[in-house]
């Protein structure tokens, strides 16, 4: 077993993890589960049977440098201009989406009985699947939710469900039959769907390596430093998002000779992922009110019914579908680390734009529903 305070042990399960998952996406099986997926599952194992924690100094090491490291060097070829094209079909998908979060949300309430705290309870669940998980302790201040057993246990549920719903669209997006059903303009994506192991590392050098890490760490130094100036230290990944764009589409000529940066990107990310599976518990989650999944699966199924509505009608194609969803449910991060898995170069940042775009909407959305539901209580 692995203690906490054992960096390069935990370091060492984690890359392992990660060697395994790229060595299994070679397989026929392996690419339907997609290498995200396979890590995904094996360290939720890893942390349940005690192999390695739950939490350590680690895991907050990757997500504070290495995971904006990692948008940034993704974000180093991104064209602004199909960014932007792209990135409104990507909105499009996150409004269906948010719409359909807060209509299960206000479904579950009318079906499941949650006591006194009922309404509080569906207001955080409606702002934590609009943005993601940095929505819920604000929204449960907001409302008043201090039942710390309820809290511990719906927070159970937010991971160990947000955990599966990531698994879940990393399968989704390798279905045959969603990419027929909705392939439209999915020629555009270009790169989409290869395996790790076919990242453009070709041609790569040391000083284009060194180079592109250099350029993409200043990008994250200059990103914290105007983000904290203007007091939204908070949004440091849309300003980052910003400055990259911006120089990707500035210096596309001089970037473009860059070979490698997919690669130590993926790295970064798949070591996310890891951390992310490694923190969910099954334990407190089946030990959570039965009323509460019920919540849950229904916020869940509702959404993915308007995103896939709203998908066909104005023929959105699946790796926007996805982008977006993830957005919705689990946040920027996650978006952008899916679109850089499968090389969805365009979505990225709109994946991260409409993420943080979430992070607004969802207290809003959080705090409405619960007086909406507040106010028609007896």
């Amino acid at each position: 077993m692995i203690g906490a305070e054992n960096i390069f042990g935990l370091m060492a399960a984690l890359l392992g993890i990660c060697a395994l998952a790229a060595g299994l996406e070679r397989t026929a099986w392996g690419r339907r589960i997609s290498g995200a997926g396979i890590i995904l599952l094996t360290a939720l194992l890893a942390a349940q049977f005690g192999v390695i924690p739950r939490s350590a100094p680690l895991y907050g090491t990757i997500w504070t440098y290495l995971v904006p490291l990692a948008i940034a060097l993704f974000l180093l070829k991104a064209d602004l201009i199909k960014v932007f094209t792209e990135g409104g079909r990507v909105l499009i998908a996150f409004l269906a989406g948010m719409a359909g979060t807060i209509a299960g949300a206000a479904l579950a309430a009318l079906i499941v009985d949650l006591g006194v705290n009922e309404a509080r309870i569906a207001g955080v669940f409606a702002a934590t699947y609009t943005g993601g998980s940095l929505n819920f302790v604000a929204v449960a201040e907001a409302v008043g939710l201090q039942d710390s057993s309820q809290l511990s246990a719906a927070l159970a549920i937010d991971n160990i469900f947000g955990v599966g719903f990531i698994l879940l669209l990393n399968l989704a997006a390798g279905w045959s039959l969603f990419q027929r059903w909705y392939g439209w303009r999915a020629d555009r994506l270009g790169e989409r769907l290869l395996p790790v192991e076919d990242a453009d590392a070709g041609g790569a050098s040391l000083f284009g390596l060194l180079s592109a890490l250099a350029v993409s760490a200043a990008a994250v130094a200059v990103s914290g430093a105007v983000s904290t100036a203007l007091g939204i230290a908070n949004y440091e990944m849309l300003v980052l998002t910003v400055i990259v764009t911006v120089l990707a589409t500035l210096g596309r000529s001089v970037l473009a000779g860059l070979k490698g940066e997919d690669v130590i990107a993926m790295m970064f990310m798949y070591l996310f992922f890891a951390i992310i599976g490694a923190g969910a518990d099954l334990g407190e989650m089946l030990q959570a009110a039965p009323g509460m999944f019920v919540m849950v699966g229904c916020i869940f199924v509702v959404h993915a019914l308007a995103v896939l509505a709203v998908g066909r009608l104005l023929k959105l194609n699946y790796a926007e579908m996805v982008t977006a969803s993830l957005a919705c449910i689990a946040g920027p991060p996650i978006a952008a680390a899916i679109a850089i898995l499968f090389k969805w170069r365009n979505l990225v940042a709109p994946g991260i734009l409409t993420g943080i775009l979430g992070y607004v909407l969802g207290n809003f959305a959080g705090v409405g529903l619960f007086t909406l539901l507040q106010g028609g209580a007896p």
